[in-house]
């Protein structure tokens, strides 16, 4: 019985996926206007997408995403820095 038990589970992690940076969602709270991009990534870890603007400023991108046979779940939130590197905006997060 244990031995398929344990079959069971190791099929059902086998199917699970996560891609992207796993970000603490508390940690978006955390965010102040004016940090650095190395104290935001500090705290977020690396982001997966930088988009660059004509002006110099730019917005850093987090995504998580995970998946299972049991169904998906994704996030993602968007940093905006204004061309002196400094966070220009704090960005509201809806509840999950």
């Amino acid at each position: 019985m244990r031995k398929n038990l344990a079959i069971a589970a190791a099929l059902m992690l086998a199917g699970c996926v996560s891609m992207g940076t796993n970000y603490d969602v508390a940690s978006v709270d955390r965010l102040q206007v004016g940090m650095t991009k190395a104290q935001v990534i500090g705290l977020l870890g690396q982001p997966n997408q930088v988009i660059t603007n004509a002006d110099g400023s730019e917005r850093l991108v987090w995504v998580h995403s995970t998946g299972s046979m049991f169904g998906a779940n994704a996030r993602s939130v968007g940093v905006p820095f204004g061309p002196d590197g400094r966070l220009a905006d704090v960005p509201q997060l809806s509840p999950q």
